[in-house]
């Protein structure tokens, strides 16, 4: 019978911890890897949001210089916004051209278990700017919401998910507006589980007011998954 000499042991052993080690390196570095690969993942959709809200802040400008006073109906302030993007910008109308960033994808909710719901888009124009896609919703009354939701890395690039690379604005009272505001439609003091990082929830408007948050809370971006 072969007996194994304690040298051969403590080799054998040696090894065992190596391996060991190596795997925990390895695992460490793979986590790294995760964390920094995400963190500038999550800086592109927070730098893709404020280009945004620049472009859109800009035209805002444009637009209260030409729409008469008093003409406040969203219906009509649609087009004039709708013009103002079309001729005071370098814009590609998805109408008339094949621009890479133009196709809508399908669009999810913050947590991904749902399609983002048609109350936000239900119809309308799209138009590309910068690489982002700038979707309005039209208005059929005056008193119907006027929506803007911005996917900031155009529609061909994922995740496609509200609240990550994708955000809505609104247009009330001539001025513009993150939803998730107090004024807006889904205000997160009175909505605020729309947004909660944890939720399962299978709500399609889950996200919709996270454009508030993104803008104002300085670990939000950090804080996605």
């Amino acid at each position: 019978m072969k007996i194994f000499s304690g040298k051969k042991s403590f080799e054998g052993l040696s090894l065992y911890r190596f391996m060991i080690c190596m795997g925990l390196f390895i695992l460490f570095v793979a986590v790294v890897t995760l964390l920094i690969h995400r963190g500038i993942t999550n800086k592109r959709y927070e730098v893709g949001l404020k280009q945004a809200l620049f472009i859109l802040s800009e035209a805002m400008v444009y637009v209260t210089a030409e729409s008469p006073a008093g003409d406040d109906g969203n219906d009509i302030y649609y087009w004039y916004l709708l013009d103002v993007l079309n001729k005071n910008f370098k814009s590609s109308n998805c109408n008339h051209t094949k621009n890479l960033a133009c196709p809508a994808a399908e669009y999810l909710t913050k947590n991904g278990r749902a399609r983002m719901s048609d109350l936000i888009f239900k119809g309308g124009e799209n138009i590309v700017i910068a690489g982002k896609l700038f979707r309005l919703n039209i208005p059929v009354a005056p008193d119907e919401p006027l929506l803007v939701t911005v996917d900031t890395n155009g529609g061909t690039m994922k995740p496609n998910k509200l609240g990550y690379d994708v955000f809505v604005f609104q247009v009330l009272n001539r001025k513009l507006r993150a939803m998730g505001a107090k004024d807006t439609i889904y205000p997160v003091e009175n909505y605020e589980f729309y947004c909660r990082e944890a939720s399962t929830s299978k709500d399609e408007l889950f996200g919709v007011n996270c454009t508030y948050p993104a803008l104002t809370d300085y670990n939000y971006f950090k804080d996605l998954k």
